[in-house]
């Protein structure tokens, strides 16, 4: 499993084609056939991966632009950017392992 945590830097795979429909921003792996359906915080968080981005500034944006607890943005953060890492939507860096 993929830990994305502090000091984890995330970017978008290259495989990775998305659009938007509606509010929703959909995201497939064209190599894997994995995709997801990116809502809520979820297409806010996809633009800022598509450049590598650490998870520290990750949190630091939501944070500034919603009225969140920082420790638990950075919980739910990492629990969704490790599931689209699982998906083969995003890479991290070779520093998220224990």
């Amino acid at each position: 499993m993929v830990t994305v945590e502090t000091g984890t830097t995330v970017v978008a795979t290259e495989d990775c084609v998305a659009t938007t429909v509606d509010d929703e921003v959909i995201v497939l792996n064209s190599e894997t056939g994995m995709y997801q359906g990116l809502t809520g915080v979820g297409p806010d968080i996809w633009r800022l991966v598509q450049e590598p981005t650490e998870f520290d500034e990750i949190v630091s944006a939501l944070v500034a632009e919603y009225d969140v607890d920082r420790a638990r943005c950075a919980s739910d953060v990492s629990e969704f950017l490790e599931t689209l890492a699982t998906s083969r939507l995003v890479e991290t860096d070779a520093n998220t392992a224990r």
